[in-house]
């Protein structure tokens, strides 16, 4: 806890010279810089000068060499020193004081010579408090300023330092993340542009931080376990970059920094910062843990008068694009793969929006068929994109861009709203319909919103929930076993059926499977195409057959595509597939035609067979 001093000139001017010059040397640092001012910070900078019967005052925000006045009232801003101001003295001694004041500017040599007191109506009195935010940073400065000389008494400095507080308060909830009190992305941005704008340094590197299984952590140990770990992560972040970089937390698991210097010492910080992030914490007595992350960077010229935006976007694209294991941090830089990867993105997000120039997503559906009773039993919406010069994207070149980007959700609910329209088109024409099944990504399986969402959508196009089938990967299910159990409670009650894909892939775990009720089992295409020809798929498909017969759940055979194969599967009594061999995915108008032909088959007739079920589906 610091003490309360005001601090006077006589006082200071006799301080030694080692002193002295150590403090002028830490002013130095420092820069001011305005813009628009804040109307709610003015509300209380203006109640405080009333208060306290001052003339001028203003808040200050304190971020690395840099103080920003976002609130200044009854002052001009060219009247304002660009340094060596009042703020920075209050800055530099805020370590040691949580009061500064100054009686008679006019007789202190540092200040005598500051515009606010040479120009008219020449300010004389100053009084200060820094502002420190709830987890202990130094956030700047509440102050007032008067043109007579004077010394605030008890009851006046009481109540400077009770509205610092609200002032506290205020920026805590505007400027900083609530979890670690660093600044936010607005404030990181706005700093960041002004450093590139105004540094003397030659180089600027942008980076965006993402932490690598975090989530997982936040799952297995909670929130509140999770909160600790960010903000040591955060501690670890800002005692890296040091006094002379640039620091934020954009919230959840995502950080962003700015170094300013030459790109060899870039090179060497990173290595060090790759190295601070991976080292092991515990949690309480637990076991050591590990987060990495991965670490996307834009390198730039400076001064640079684009926009700060642009290379933060440009850092975060680098870091979404690196893949693997994550068993370790890695660091990507933004280069001309990652420019056109960029450009996707955008492009992707205008799709999404609606904005014809970016093409459109569109759903085609691939049958699913029961070649023994001759009847197709279901259909895979599978999403694609038309784009205007790419012509038909598949999913494989924007879906991965989807999930790094968050876009996912986005993409996943305008596929289940195409599908939900296609089906009520279907039925209003009078259209056999089958059930379709979508594949939704992970994020949008546990999006808090998703089972409202999904509800609305049904009721607004008024299909059943037993039309729509969900399909959760193996691998999803083994990772977030607890988490998926309730939400796939949740789509069950809402009549979705629940298909486990890709089964085999996540190592078959029965501990996993049997804790979720699934009505439908998808073998996946490797343990299905060569079965035929291999000892070692057919001994597994064998397994995977009894597992779904344990359960008694419909077994699916995907990735069918030769006709050896199917005999294969016809001696062993699999007889639900899907795959090429019978059909690819189709358009919503041939999908349309063909449910027509199946309407108008006389049902009198013998069941169609295997061949003339696969003429059908792909006429």
């Amino acid at each position: 806890m610091m003490t309360t001093s005001a601090i006077h000139p006589a006082s200071e001017c006799h301080s030694d010279d080692a002193t002295e010059q150590r403090r002028l040397a830490e002013l130095s640092r420092y820069s001011i810089t305005l813009d628009q001012s804040d109307p709610n910070l003015d509300l209380i900078t203006g109640l405080t000068i009333k208060t306290l019967g001052a003339d001028i005052g203003g808040i200050s925000i304190v971020y690395q060499s840099q103080i920003w006045l976002p609130s200044r009232v009854g002052i001009d801003a060219r009247h304002v020193p660009r340094s060596g101001s009042f703020c920075t003295w209050v800055v530099a001694s805020a370590r040691e004081r949580d009061f500064f004041e100054v009686e008679d500017a006019t007789s202190d040599p540092r200040f005598n010579t500051n515009p606010l007191v040479t120009y008219p109506p020449h300010y004389r009195h100053y009084a200060a408090v820094p502002l420190h935010g709830a987890r202990g940073y130094l956030l700047g400065t509440l102050w007032v300023m008067g043109t007579r000389s004077r010394r605030l008494d008890a009851e006046q400095r009481l109540m400077l330092t009770g509205m610092s507080k609200l002032v506290v308060d205020t920026l805590e909830l505007r400027y900083c993340n609530d979890v670690t009190g660093m600044s936010n992305r607005a404030v990181f941005l706005h700093h960041l542009q002004l450093g590139v704008e105004q540094t003397r340094q030659p180089d600027v590197v942008v980076g965006y931080i993402d932490l690598v299984g975090f989530r997982q952590f936040n799952d297995e140990f909670g929130r509140d376990k999770g909160n600790q770990v960010l903000r040591l992560m955060g501690q670890r972040i800002a005692d890296w970059a040091g006094p002379d970089n640039l620091v934020g937390h954009l919230g959840g698991d995502k950080f962003v920094f700015a170094l300013f210097g030459g790109h060899q010492d870039h090179v060497t910080l990173l290595d060090r910062l790759k190295a601070i992030l991976s080292l092991p914490f515990t949690v309480e007595h637990g076991a050591p843990q590990v987060l990495h992350a991965r670490i996307g960077v834009e390198h730039h010229h400076t001064p640079y008068m684009g926009s700060a935006a642009t290379l933060l976007d440009a850092a975060e694209t680098a870091a979404s694009s690196i893949s693997g294991g994550f068993l370790r941090t890695t660091v990507k830089e933004y280069g001309l793969e990652l420019l056109a990867r960029s450009h996707m993105v955008y492009e992707l997000q205008g799709a999404l929006d609606g904005e014809a120039q970016h093409g459109a997503l569109v759903v085609h559906y691939q049958p699913q068929v029961n070649y023994a009773r001759g009847t197709l039993i279901g259909m895979e919406a599978l999403v694609r994109w038309q784009h205007p010069v790419r012509g038909l994207v598949l999913p494989d070149r924007f879906i991965p861009l989807a999930e790094s980007t968050d876009k996912i959700y986005q993409l996943d609910m305008q596929v289940l709203t195409q599908v939900c329209r296609d089906l009520r088109a279907w039925i209003d024409a009078g259209l056999p319909v089958v059930p379709v099944s979508l594949n939704l990504s992970r994020r949008s399986l546990l999006h808090p919103q998703v089972l409202v969402d999904m509800a609305q959508v049904l009721e607004r196009y008024r299909i059943s929930g037993a039309m729509v089938e969900l399909e959760v990967r193996e691998s999803q299910l083994l990772e977030t076993l607890d988490l998926l159990s309730s939400r796939v409670a949740g789509f069950r009650a809402l009549g979705v059926r629940i298909a486990v894909d890709d089964f085999g892939t996540g190592y078959s775990n029965l501990d996993a499977i049997s804790s979720l009720p699934f009505d439908r089992l998808k073998v996946d295409r490797q343990f299905v195409h060569g079965v035929a020809g291999s000892e070692k798929m057919a001994g597994l498909f064998h397994l995977i057959q009894g597992i779904a017969d344990l359960f008694k759940a419909e077994l699916l055979c995907e990735g069918l595509e030769r006709e050896a194969d199917l005999d294969w599967l016809s001696q062993r009594g699999a007889h639900c597939v899907q795959g090429w061999y019978f059909s690819a995915a189709r358009t919503p108008d041939a999908i349309i035609h063909l449910l027509a032909t199946l309407r108008d088959h006389d049902p009198a007739a013998a069941p169609l067979t295997a061949p003339e079920l696969r003429a059908l589906l792909r006429a």
